[in-house]
Formats: C-alpha cells, structure tokens, sequence
C-alpha cells in the first residue's frame, strides 16, 4: 500500500492546478485563433461552397454597391480587366459582361477551389470572355503590357510584400492602365476582418507610392470601403 505524506499530497494538487492552468490557457489559445479565422484575413478559401454564401450573400450587395463600383470604374467594351483574389468571381462576372464582346475578364487567385467555381460560373452564365487562371501568391504572372484594369477587392491584407507585387502589375498595364483598389476601412465594422487584420488607406496609398504610381482618383460613397485608383507615374 503506498501512503502519500502531506507534502506529496501538496505537490500533486500543485501540479494538477498547473495543469489545469496549461489546458486552459491552450484552450482559450485555440479558441481566440478560432475566432480571428473566422472573421480575419489568414484563413484558408478552399470550401468554395462555404464562401460562396459569404461573397456573394444578398446582404453583400447592399453595402458594396457592385453596380455603381463598376459604373464608377469606366470600363469599355474591349478593355482587358484583371481581378486579383477573384474569389467566386463576384466583380469578374460584372467585367466580363461591361467590356464584352471583344474584351476579356480575368479573375486570378491563388486557391484551386475558387478556380473551380470560376470556370462553373462562367459556363452557367455563357460568358466565354469570363476567364480564371490559378497563380502563385507572390506574382500574377501577367504578360507585359496586357491589362488595361488591375482590380483589387478585400484582398490587399492578404499579401506579403505589396511593393514588389505592385511593381510587377505595373509591368502589366497597358498605356493609360490602372490599378483599382477596395478594400475595408481599418476600423470596427459590421462586415469584414477586424481592425489589426486591415490596412488603412493611408498605408496603401504609401505603398503604391514606394511601388512607383500616383493616386488618381479616390471614390467615397462605398460605406465600409475606401476606392482608390492609381496610375504608374510617368
């Protein structure tokens, strides 16, 4: 028979408080993290079907204004549009169907998934001039001089290295090409990522900026999101 003494006793409750405190501490770790995914930016986009609810909810439409964002972007018929983090192919539709018949929409991302359902979409709605293409997270790996419109929805936050990803999308554009931006408002809101996941607009103007463009246009009727237009400096 093994008899515990009071200091063993005294240890052992020690030990298993200690060990509560880790489970616990561990639990709240995953929970915390759980929850930044939710509603963060580094989270994985590989369910299609899930995110597909999510981006293209009705709710959506009624804050990110999709047909004044494209009426305010001036496309024309022929003009090659790039959607960079195309995602479902939200905004990439839209293009396709503003510069048709001769122009081209190219929704990019980097998730195979999203891919996927692109290329679907683009059947459903018989849009031979809706396109997808997988690419890597650090280069679009665009051919120079070939896109009139760069376009970047809720998905600069994502990104390592902005400057150098933007100075290769200059190499991109067309004569008179621009590079179109929106995204949240780096503040709490009822859509989006949280705060520290967000870039302000003030930073993304900087960083354009280090990449070699200029600010041409800034939109303001968007509720949560600032629209910025750049252009490569001359």
């Amino acid at each position: 028979m093994i008899v515990r003494t009071r200091r063993s006793q005294t240890g052992i409750q020690k030990a298993t408080v200690i060990a509560l405190a880790v489970v616990l501490a561990l639990s709240t770790s995953r929970l915390t993290n759980a929850q930044k995914h939710a509603g963060g930016s580094h989270h994985g986009f590989s369910d299609a079907t899930h995110w597909a609810q999510v981006f293209e909810s009705p709710e959506r439409t009624k804050w990110q204004k999709p047909n004044e964002v494209v009426k305010a972007m001036k496309l024309e018929p022929g003009q090659t549009v790039i959607d960079i983090g195309a995602g479902t192919g939200y905004f990439t539709r839209r293009f396709a169907k503003v510069v048709a018949p001769s122009g081209e929409a190219l929704g990019l991302d980097i998730e195979p998934a999203m891919i996927d359902y692109m290329e679907a979409d683009s059947k459903k709605l018989d849009l031979k001039n809706y396109q997808a293409r997988l690419v890597k997270a650090d280069d679009p790996e665009l051919a120079p001089h070939s896109a009139d419109v760069v376009f970047f929805c809720d998905t600069l936050h994502h990104m390592e290295d902005r400057v150098a990803y933007f100075q290769k999308v200059a190499l991109a554009l067309k004569p008179g090409g621009r590079v179109i931006v929106i995204d949240f408002e780096k503040k709490p809101l009822p859509v989006g990522p949280p705060p520290e996941d967000k870039l302000s607009r003030e930073e993304v103007v900087a960083e354009f900026h280090n990449a070699g463009y200029r600010l041409l246009r800034d939109h303001d009727f968007l509720p949560y999101q600032y629209f910025l237009e750049f252009e490569p400096e001359k």
